[in-house]
């Protein structure tokens, strides 16, 4: 078990380990600890089948069940519930690096796969056919690459997280502190 203790701004990351996942039985769920202003919360993402919770994400929590109005059915289909705290399919968007999702797989009603599509440049002189809805006036840079998308089996995410890039960004971060 690895421990690390880490400062950000406005939140005191108390301690980060691994244990064991509810959902997948793996040893290899990564929890942090926070302490915010609203109290101490607990988060944890299975590196090995990418569901993920918070200890705000109760069964009687009416914010969470308000957000499922929005939410994609894969995610709502794959609800898991361990100890009163719902756990959900992780989904990652990074803006200039790509995105991490579940899919449905067509073939296979009930079934899916973690899939990996990395963004990509947008030439400037086309960057206006792709409006910022958040921010009127300004513009895309960087779309996702939907035709060169990869995907990865159920219990697959640490690679698919690899495939995005995001353990260079953990070992740079770590480097550096």
């Amino acid at each position: 078990m690895s421990d690390l203790k880490r400062k950000k701004p406005g939140v005191t990351l108390e301690m980060d380990k691994l244990v064991d996942c509810p959902c997948c039985g793996s040893n290899a769920c990564y929890e942090s600890e926070f302490n915010t202003q609203e109290g101490n919360v607990k988060t944890w993402l299975c590196m090995t089948c990418g569901y993920t919770s918070n200890t705000t994400m109760t069964e009687d929590n009416e914010l969470i069940k308000e957000s499922f109005e929005l939410t994609a059915e894969i995610i709502k289909d794959n609800i898991q519930i361990h100890d009163n705290l719902i756990w959900l399919l992780t989904v990652i968007t990074m803006p200039d690096k790509g995105m991490i999702f579940p899919e449905p797989l067509k073939e296979e009603k009930g079934d899916w796969k973690w899939t990996v599509v990395k963004a990509i440049p947008i030439p400037e002189e086309e960057q206006e056919k792709y409006p910022d809805p958040s921010n009127p006036g300004k513009f895309y840079k960087n779309r996702m690459d939907m035709k060169n998308l990869k995907r990865f089996d159920k219990l697959e995410f640490m690679d698919a997280a690899e495939e995005l890039g995001l353990f260079g960004d953990l070992k740079k971060r770590k480097n550096e502190d």
